[in-house]
């Protein structure tokens, strides 16, 4: 017979850090303003393009907390997929993400950064869609009035 498997079960004592989360994704959302996909799509991750992935390698801690590693990784990737060139802005806003990532990922247990990474990424999705489909409805109108000014 197996030992019982006991769990001690503990208060959460972190602090969920919003104003530090707004500023991720904030930074990241404007680093996707340089973005271009060569390919439209509208699955998650054609959207998030890559600021999704360096989400994924930074719960990974791939380059540990080494920011210019992650920075240069993806450029690297933003130039395969890209249609435009990274702008220095966006350089730089890519750079604060990331710091401040690593900052967070410092501050809080292994469990919570996780949960915070996932908050990042499907707040800064949200926020392109909502883009996306302000862009699409703004052209709907310009379309819709048009059509109207030439019958």
């Amino acid at each position: 017979m197996r030992k019982p498997i006991l769990m001690e079960s503990r208060l959460n004592e972190e602090t969920w850090p919003t104003e530090e989360l707004k500023a991720a994704q904030a930074s990241l959302y404007k680093y996707l303003a340089d973005f271009i996909p060569e390919k439209w799509g509208y699955t998650k991750y054609a959207i998030m393009g890559p600021a999704g992935k360096l989400l994924g390698i930074i719960a990974a801690s791939k380059f540990g907390d080494n920011v210019d590693s992650y920075v240069g990784y993806i450029a690297n990737i933003h130039e395969q997929q890209s249609k435009n060139h990274l702008t220095r802005n966006g350089m730089e806003n890519l750079k604060t993400a990331v710091l401040q990532l690593i900052q967070l990922r410092q501050k809080s247990s292994e469990r919570a950064f996780l949960k915070m990474l996932s908050s990042v990424d499907y707040g800064v999705y949200y926020m392109k869609v909502k883009e996306i489909s302000e862009r699409s409805e703004a052209k709907k109108v310009e379309k819709g009035g048009k059509v109207k000014t030439n019958e």
